[in-house]
């Protein structure tokens, strides 16, 4: 204290020297203590400098600096204090000693002292009558009531709080009692249906710093209980698996129970989760057998739930018991089913390939699986996602021994299982084909003098298809002799306009056709070829094959051919002559020579004189030949 007196003197007698800078803590503490629940800011001790350099302002500071600690000016003594910061979380058992160091600089010098912080651990609460037991009448027992108080102190007089926890048997339970901050336990509720007799309540003390004591037992036992049924714990354990569309009415499970109170009465209900279980399931109240609905029925494909809970519970009208029973419900494959028996399709005859549509199944699958179809009979075919049906044949109805409808069965599935319905096709005929002549044409014969009426020909056309469809008309369309000629439903050709004698002779041609109803047709060209005669008579109109002679055009050739094979023969006869080609016949049949150079005439004679070839002279002469032997001759080779 004198050595800071004298640097004071100093400074006054020398006020432009430097001195070392001084840092001194109120009343030379420089040690305090403070407890590790201290949860507000407090100054711990304010400081003074001295041999602060003339003109300059000095500041201070922790240097390191702290999370609990700092060092700031004091707004009311605008001096420096060590101040405790606010929630500063203290821990005795953590650190119990913190060493600050100050440090203070005035720009020019600086200086340091240490100021140090004992932490002072928290006093333990005490509770003065726990352990402890007490007895309640349940007679005489309702909410609120008082059962026990704890009583606790605290040595810093803290704020306590107190828990408790219930056990029954040593098992954690929730019990009819509270406990409030005063250390007071009361009860929530009656007695009733309650059936256990005594209580462990282990109750806890904490101060504002959570320092705990405990936790201290208190044994309340209850007296005049009656005690509850007790539903059997295999309930919880077994699960059962209901069938779905199984028979209204059929038993799922029997609730079993203890009490061994006789004579009770006792009564059962179930709560179900979801809620629109309910709807399928109930509990008999006297007998606790869980059973399905006696009106709905289990469709696991429409319900919204597969597992259901039903929270039982069993009561003898003071206490009862709950325990949960889980029911799974499950799937049964079903067949897809078709809305009706039979389906018709009807369609005309066609070609393979050709669509008779789909009909309107209908189809429904309980299970919501995806349906494929089939067709039984070897007609048609299907498709198996859209069941349309297609002719897989040519089915031609013209064809006698082809049916006129088809019956088969179609069938759904599922993959699994299947359901068959009965599909009818009607094929009707028609108009497919175009009425054929048998021939390619036709010729008949007549006469000039045939009367009106006569039958000159018949023509015959058929059409494949059956029925009115294959009903043949016939008409004249054209030609030459068409003005003449009338034709009949069966064919028949007749004369309908008399014949003159200006076309006796000749050939005339009409044009037949044949149509059905549809007007699809055939032509065929017939010929008339009509008689050159110089009586009337009545000519045969039977139809014949004419012969060679009585048709104009082989007449005409084969006269043409003679005349050229007459001359022909002329010609060679000449020839023959020129070249002396005859022979004389004689009657005693002697070899004749031909002259080998002489020319002569019809009208010469062979001398003597003449050479004959190899020399040899003829026995016999040869005599001339005269015009009645050359047209012999000629005549011979023809």
């Amino acid at each position: 204290m004198n050595g800071h007196i004298f640097l004071s003197f100093l400074l006054l007698l020398f006020p432009s020297t430097v001195f070392a800078l001084i840092i001194n803590f109120s009343d030379g503490i420089i040690t305090k203590l403070i407890s590790e629940d201290a949860t507000d800011e407090v100054q711990l001790t304010l400081m003074t400098l001295s041999g602060v350099t003339a003109g300059q302002t000095p500041t201070c500071d922790l240097n390191p600096s702290q999370t609990e600690f700092w060092v700031k000016l004091d707004p009311s003594t605008a001096q420096y204090g060590v101040y405790l910061k606010a929630m500063p979380n203290l821990d005795f058992n953590t650190k119990s000693t913190y060493s600050l160091v100050v440090e203070c600089t005035d720009g020019v010098s600086t200086t340091q002292e240490t100021f140090t912080e004992n932490i002072d651990k928290n006093k333990s609460t005490t509770i003065s009558n726990l352990h402890n037991y007490t007895t309640l009448d349940t007679s005489t027992t309702s909410t609120g009531t008082l059962v026990f108080t704890a009583l606790a102190t605290d040595p810093e007089n803290d704020q306590l709080t107190f828990t408790m926890d219930c056990y029954v048997l040593s098992i954690i339970a929730t019990c009819p009692y509270e406990i409030f901050d005063s250390g007071e336990v009361v009860t929530t509720s009656g007695f009733l249906g309650y059936s256990v007799g005594s209580y462990d309540l282990r109750i806890t003390v904490a101060d504002s710093h959570n320092n705990q004591i405990g936790p201290r037992s208190l044994t309340v036992t209850v007296t005049g209980l009656n005690t509850a049924p007790v539903i059997d714990n295999n309930i919880q354990s077994y699960v059962p698996v209901v069938l779905e569309n199984s028979a209204l009415g059929s038993s799922v499970y029997q609730v079993t129970i203890t009490d061994p109170d006789v004579g009770d009465v006792h009564t059962y209900s179930a709560t179900f989760t979801p809620s629109t279980a309910s709807n399928y399931f109930s509990i008999d109240s006297s007998t606790g057998l869980v059973s399905t609905s006696t009106t709905t029925n289990i469709d696991y494909d429409t319900m919204s739930f597969s597992s259901c809970t039903a929270e039982v519970t069993v009561s003898d009208g003071s206490a009862s018991d709950t325990k949960t029973l889980t029911i799974n419900i499950a799937n049964v494959f079903e067949a897809p089913s078709f809305a009706k028996t039979i389906y018709t399709l009807s369609g005309p005859e066609a070609a393979a390939g050709t669509s008779f549509g789909t009909p309107k199944y209908d189809v429904t699958d309980p299970d919501g699986d995806a349906v494929t179809y089939g067709v039984d009979c070897p007609t048609f075919n299907i498709d198996a996602t859209t069941g349309e049906v297609t002719l897989s044949i040519n089915y031609d109805r013209d064809d006698t021994s082809v049916a006129s409808s088809v019956t088969c069965g179609v069938t759904a599935t599922d993959g699994t299982m299947t359901s068959t319905a009965v599909l009818e096709v009607l094929i009707y005929t028609i108009n497919d084909n175009t009425p054929q002549f048998t021939q390619n044409s036709y010729e008949f014969h007549m006469s000039p003098y045939d009367t009106i009426g006569t039958i000159l020909g018949t023509v015959t056309a058929t059409d494949a298809d059956i029925g009115s469809h294959g009903v043949v008309s016939y008409m004249v369309t054209s030609g030459a002799f068409s003005d003449y000629v009338g034709i009949d439903t069966s064919g028949n050709l007749y004369l309908k306009q008399a014949v003159n004698d200006t076309i006796a002779g000749t050939s005339l041609s009409v044009k037949i056709r044949a149509y059905d109803e549809n007007n699809t047709r055939d032509t065929v060209v017939v010929d008339f070829v009509i008689q050159a005669t110089t009586t009337t008579s009545i000519t045969t109109t039977t139809d014949r094959n004419i012969t060679f002679f009585e048709s104009s055009a082989n007449v005409a050739w084969f006269s043409a051919l003679m005349i050229i094979l007459l001359g022909l023969g002329i010609f060679l006869a000449i020839e023959a002559y020129r070249s002396h080609m005859f022979f004389k016949i004689c009657s005693s049949c002697n070899e004749c020579k031909l002259p080998k150079r002489r020319k002569f005439t019809l009208d010469n004679d062979l001398d003597e004189s003449d050479e004959y070839e190899g020399d040899t002279p003829s026995p016999t002469p040869i005599t001339p030949v005269s015009n009645t032997e050359f047209l012999f001759v000629t005549a011979r080779l023809f």
